[in-house]
């Protein structure tokens, strides 16, 4: 064996340089803009959702106490059938003070309309209205209620309507 110690050759010894350009670390001023640009948007997009979301649980609060009200008045004419003729009319909310009181007792027709109607505006506001009609031939009810609905997906059709039909 040679006693001579082996030296590293002049490759080895030498650190490996990186291209030029490709020394920087971490990330660059444009990386970070346009990351928080994508941020933006995402975050964006979740608060357009999180409105329409808002928007839609209104609008279908708003069908839900249409359907009961309806529902409602149906159960009181089917209670007076022999007088069901009593509760035919178009109602509107707007001719109710604000100060009404809904009467869960009322026994006439007269008294259970203006229950009905001041729930309406209580609940639905002082846009709504709505149709009773009786069919004495058939046996049939009709119940229509139609309110200001701007919160469903197309605004300029404001008004929804709901109508609940049965037979007595």
């Amino acid at each position: 064996m040679n006693s001579q110690s082996v030296r590293p050759s002049r490759a080895v010894r030498r650190r490996a340089q990186p291209a030029s350009g490709a020394r920087s670390r971490g990330l660059s001023l444009i990386e970070v803009l346009v990351a928080v640009l994508v941020l933006g948007f995402g975050l964006l997009g979740l608060a357009m959702l999180q409105a329409t979301n808002l928007r839609l649980t209104q609008s279908s609060n708003s069908r839900t106490v249409a359907t009961n009200l309806a529902s409602q008045m149906l159960d009181d004419i089917r209670n007076n059938r022999l007088i069901a003729v009593g509760y035919v009319g178009d109602y509107a909310a707007s001719g109710v003070a604000d100060s009404c009181r809904v009467d869960p007792v009322a026994t006439t027709p007269i008294a259970q309309v203006n229950s009905f109607r001041c729930a309406m505006r209580q609940s639905l506001g002082e846009t709504a209205n709505s149709q009773i009609a009786v069919n004495t031939d058939t046996g049939t009810v009709s119940v229509t209620i139609q309110w200001g609905d701007a919160q469903r997906w197309n605004p300029n059709n404001e008004a929804t309507r709901f109508v609940l039909e049965s037979r007595l």
